[in-house]
């Protein structure tokens, strides 16, 4: 089982329900570093303002700007201590219908497992689902309040954060909301009727990343390919030929000499036996 990335406790009325929470989705993608054209690894470093030397991780504390130039600073120590019993607590204010939440305030997802308090932990779950309802609550996650809902399902409860109300953004131009006639309506809704089904997740996949990641493997075989012709000492000749290494040899090609043929071959034993 993977680690909790928090331990926490759902509390409601007179119930307190230790939970484990667990990231419910992850990170999915190609990942590239920064290199220079010949191929070197290019690091960042953190560095002070006034000399440029640089500055370890553990010499870095987090400080507020109050006046220019001006801050005030504050531990990792200090801030846990900032933190109450009542802060690190799940507190649901409140419950609500699901579909009274804009899908825009909705941010990141947590599996809400129990942490030995199974019964009132089903019991929550159970009382939601049979209302038909989600609980809004609160609770100090990394540093800052974060408003949250908890959403039943079968298997469990899905803890969401959210956005607060200030950090919503409006459409900079409201859309002219043009006139549309009755026959204009009737086909929009036959185009949009004809188009609905249920979502089904496993029929949807990045083909920009499979693209990708083919992409990455040509090249990867293509290295390949050129370290084996320099241990067979026949790169500068294929470099020379009309097509470089894209050129298309027959085996009874008459275009290449019976020596660079024999070089070929042996390229073509290191590429399929490397250790050879």
């Amino acid at each position: 089982m993977p680690a909790a990335a928090r331990k926490a406790a759902i509390s409601f009325g007179m119930v307190h329900i230790p939970v484990s929470l667990y990231t419910a989705v992850q990170e999915k993608g190609v990942g590239f570093n920064q290199l220079t054209r010949d191929g070197v690894r290019v690091r960042q470093k953190k560095v002070r303002e006034d000399t440029g030397a640089e500055v370890q991780a553990d010499q870095i504390v987090k400080g507020y700007e109050y006046a220019k130039g001006q801050y005030v600073t504050l531990t990792d120590d200090e801030l846990e201590r900032i933190k109450t019993e009542r802060d690190r607590t799940i507190r649901i204010l409140h419950f609500a219908p699901p579909e009274s939440i804009p899908s825009v305030y909705f941010d990141k997802s947590y599996l809400c497992a129990p942490d030995g308090s199974d019964k009132a932990y089903e019991l929550l779950r159970r009382s939601m689902l049979d209302e038909g309802v989600i609980g809004i609550g609160q609770c100090v996650l990394w540093s800052k309040q974060t408003m949250l809902a908890l959403i039943p399902e079968p298997e469990g409860i899905r803890m969401q954060t959210l956005f607060y109300r200030d950090q919503i953004k409006r459409l900079p131009v409201q859309p002219r909301q043009g006139e549309v006639s009755d026959a204009e309506m009737r086909m929009g809704r036959m185009l949009v009727h004809a188009m609905i089904q249920p979502y089904a997740p496993e029929k949807y996949r990045d083909e920009y990343e499979e693209k990708l990641v083919s992409a990455i493997q040509r090249k990867i075989g293509g290295q390949e390919i050129i370290a084996a012709a320099e241990m067979a000492r026949v790169d500068h000749f294929v470099r020379t030929m009309p097509q470089g290494y894209d050129t298309h040899v027959e085996n009874d090609a008459e275009n290449i000499s019976q020596g660079q043929r024999q070089l070929l071959t042996i390229a073509r034993v290191i590429l399929c036996d490397p250790k050879s």
